[in-house]
């Protein structure tokens, strides 16, 4: 008996280990994006991104641990199933409750592990990731000021350098703004700088070397002041970090302490919030029993589709079980449904269905019969299992049919050709659209379960949260679509080799080169549909569902971003404006600069309270604002002046948009403007190269799942799923890396796009030919 248990663990234990880690890595995606640019614009030690990935962990392993689990087990049982060996148990004696506990043992493991997550180590986590992006937001990053960049990271000072001597680090052709005055703004002119530290890192300090400072009253223009000077220091400050009990901790951020003590103090909202989410870290763990016995029970019924079907049929009691699970969590902490069926109704159902089951599954009766064997379940069973299996039924025939038909034909290489194409084409479609299926189910479901809260909190319609999921697919499209690229190919290639169809085709004279060839061109072909995805309808669909998700998250929805508020023009203008309509070309609270910077001197400053262009004269109209000439020492105001700035309405129409949100072509252009008005633009270069190279991902995530398959095919489908993921991690992690290297001036923007494309696609190359063809 302890031999059928080993036996029935081991089989379950490689699936379960595999499906975690995919699981893990679909979901830690999404997740890890959401901290990603912050982590990088900061100039983050690596410390800090590990603890960041530590902290966001166990709010994804409280759910993959029993999700993973309840795969495992299921499709361990179904290809048991499928090989007769569930029958040969029962024939020799063994009883359900038999084969069910090695099972149950093990259920008691992912229970207890899932609760030490969610009683012990979450509340911890979030409350130290809290802690770590407010750290974040007021940390430092002097070290990204860069020439011809505007840096807006110390508290009311906007600055600008001109040029940095990369050997001593001084700076020459300084501007600062200075704003912390609302009665008066200041700014400051100087040749050369630096910037020093005290050891503390809420202080720094800046320090100028022959300059000016005008400060300039808001309410009395005419008394504009202007003192020279030789060294000039200016002080900065950074707000402090708030400390951890100074910030009000949420009930996901509380440990099990401080619930209960909000049940013995608290009252109103705030003791129902803490009870539900006690009840919460409770009932989520106990999951894994019922996911076990459903595994077992459902895995023993298992049509001739063996792990596919087991692999799909946990898809669905998954969902089934987490919806359920996410949306009387939420009512119950809205007060609409009480704590024992909001929160506990998805563990009762499950586990009831569970018990249920399993009585029909040890004792056969008339109506277990009607139910697992009605027209409807059979339907969804054989379709399901028929399409997963379809692709190494193909390939069964394929040989067949080689080997009685065409060998003893003339034009073998043709005939055979066609098969070959028509057949390695379908098993790979196939495996493509299950993998890609599965994965964008994954993250649909854990983006599902993040918003219900704030779904049932702002009470948003049920079609507004259809609308967002269905403008969200383009994005999962272009993210998931190369990874389910590779493991499709993995395991089309991996049943060839397991089931020695390349045996037949090399003893026919057809190569693994001609083999892949079908492949090869599917994955070329979807690499361009990303392209047209990401091109043609990733921007507007990006657009629309952040716009929803802002209404979801109860914040006003937001068409656009607002404009930006400094840009430099020709002849050394500097624009300043509060906001930009592109709509009637007008300005409001308008000031332009005119810079010496060599000198470190200003020319001249106009202000106006609206500036709108003239088409008719092609001058811009200023209106309630005034002149300082300070080389003439003349001042004026004006009622409405023209003037005639080189920069045309177009110049100012850019917005601060993110570069998801733009064509290939928008984002060259808006590039462009960014350079003119001196702002950063390596990250963009980067980015605008990526949206040509990242299509790519898909036709070389082939060229390494077919050397990869062949040496791993005999060891099964999971391992080439297994496989599909490490190497996904890698190229994921290989595209972080070279992005932030990009981002920072570290590498060349076109380098850093292309880099792992060009690393891994030389890889692939070589392995591809040393396999024996």
């Amino acid at each position: 008996m302890r031999r059928l248990q080993r036996i029935i663990q081991q089989e379950a234990r490689g699936p379960f280990l595999i499906s975690l880690v995919l699981l893990t890595f679909v979901v830690f995606t999404r997740e890890f994006g959401r901290v990603a640019e912050l982590l990088i614009r900061k100039d983050t030690q690596i410390t800090t991104v590990l603890k960041a990935v530590a902290y966001l962990m166990p709010s994804i392993l409280i759910f993959t641990v029993p999700f993973a689990f309840l795969i495992g087990t299921l499709i361990a049982f179904s290809r048991l199933t499928a090989d007769s060996e569930i029958v040969a148990m029962r024939a020799g004696g063994v009883s359900i409750l038999q084969i069910l506990m090695p099972v149950l043992k093990a259920a008691v493991i992912v229970t207890l592990l899932t609760a030490s997550f969610t009683l012990f180590l979450l509340p911890g986590a979030n409350w130290r990731l809290r802690m770590l992006r407010t750290d974040m937001a007021v940390r430092p990053a002097y070290s990204d000021i860069k020439p011809r960049v505007f840096f807006e990271e110390f508290p009311g000072l906007l600055l600008y350098v001109e040029d940095v001597d990369l050997h001593s680090s001084r700076w020459r052709g300084i501007f600062l703004s200075d704003t912390t005055d609302s009665e008066e703004k200041r700014i400051i002119l100087a040749r050369e700088g630096t910037i020093f530290g005290n050891g503390n890192e809420r202080r720094i300090q800046l320090h100028f070397e022959h300059g000016a400072v005008y400060n300039i009253p808001t309410q009395t223009p005419e008394k504009i002041t202007i003192s020279r000077f030789d060294t000039l220091d200016v002080p900065v400050d950074f707000p402090a970090a708030e400390p951890d009990n100074g910030k009000v901790k949420r009930p996901q951020d509380k440990t099990l302490g401080e619930l209960t003590t909000d049940l013995r103090q608290g009252s109103g909202e705030d003791r129902r919030a803490s009870l539900v989410e006690l009840n919460r870290r409770i009932a989520l763990p106990l999951s894994a029993l019922a996911f076990g016995i459903l595994a077992v029970t459902l895995g023993i019924r298992a049509p001739r589709g063996g792990r596919g079907y087991g692999f799909i049929l946990s898809i669905i009691v998954a969902f089934t079980y987490y919806v359920m699970f996410a949306t009387g969590s939420s009512l119950s902490r809205a007060g609409v449904l009480p704590i024992t069926i909001g929160v506990w109704g998805a563990d009762a159902s499950m586990g009831l269905l569970a018990l249920l089951t399993l009585r029909f599954a040890d004792h056969e009766s008339p109506l277990a019969h009607r139910i697992f064997n009605s027209w409807p379940a059979v339907c969804v069973s054989c379709f399901f299992a028929n399409i997963w299996e379809s692709s190494q039924a193909a390939l069964v025939d394929m040989r067949d049919t080689i080997e009685r038909r065409f060998l003893r034909l003339p034009h073998i290489r043709l005939r055979i050709a066609r098969i070959v194409d028509m057949l390695m084409a379908r098993a790979f479609l196939l495996n493509l659209v299950i993998t890609l299926s599965i994965c964008l189910s994954l993250v649909c479901l854990f983006t599902f379960f993040e918003i219900i809260d704030d779904i049932f909190q702002n009470q948003v319609p049920y079609a507004l949260v259809a609308d967002y999921f269905f403008f969200l697919q383009p994005q999962l499209l272009v993210l998931l679509i190369p990874i389910s690229v590779l493991i499709a190919t993995l395991i089309t290639f991996g049943s060839l080799e397991k089931f020695n169809q390349i045996v037949a085709f090399k003893s026919c004279g057809v190569s693994v080169y001609r083999i892949a060839m079908p492949i090869l061109i599917l994955g070329l072909l979807t690499s361009g549909v990303i392209f047209v995805i990401q091109e043609y309808v990733l921007p507007y669909a990006n657009v629309r569902q952040d716009s929803l998700h802002n209404i979801i998250k109860g914040r006003p929805a937001q068409i656009s971003q607002p404009g930006r508020h400094w840009i430099f023009g020709q002849d050394g203008r500097l624009y300043n404006y509060n906001l930009f309509s592109s709509e009637r070309n007008s300005f409001v609270e308008l000031a332009v600069y005119r810079l010496d910077l060599k000198n470190a001197a200003l020319i001249e400053a106009d202000f106006a309270q609206r500036g709108d262009w003239r088409r008719d004269g092609q001058r811009w109209l200023l209106r309630d604002g005034w002149v300082r000439n300070f080389d003439a020492d003349l001042f004026a105001t004006f009622s409405s002046q023209s003037f005639d700035f080189p920069e045309r309405p177009e110049f100012f129409d850019e917005e601060v948009r993110d570069s998801s949100k733009m064509t290939f072509s928008e984002l060259e252009h808006y590039i462009q403007d960014l350079q003119l008005g001196g702002f950063e633009v390596d990250y963009l270069k980067t980015e605008l190269y990526k949206k040509l190279a990242f299509p790519l991902v898909s036709i070389i995530m082939t060229l390494i799942g077919v050397p990869f398959s062949l040496t791993m095919g005999r060891k099964g489908t999971l391992y080439g799923i297994g496989i599909g993921v490490i190497l996904g991690i890698a190229y994921w992690g290989a595209f972080g890396v070279f992005d932030v290297l990009g981002s920072n001036g570290l590498l060349a923007p076109v380098l850093a796009a292309w880099g792992p494309n060009i690393v891994f696609g030389a890889g692939a190359t070589f392995l591809l030919s040393m396999v024996r063809t």
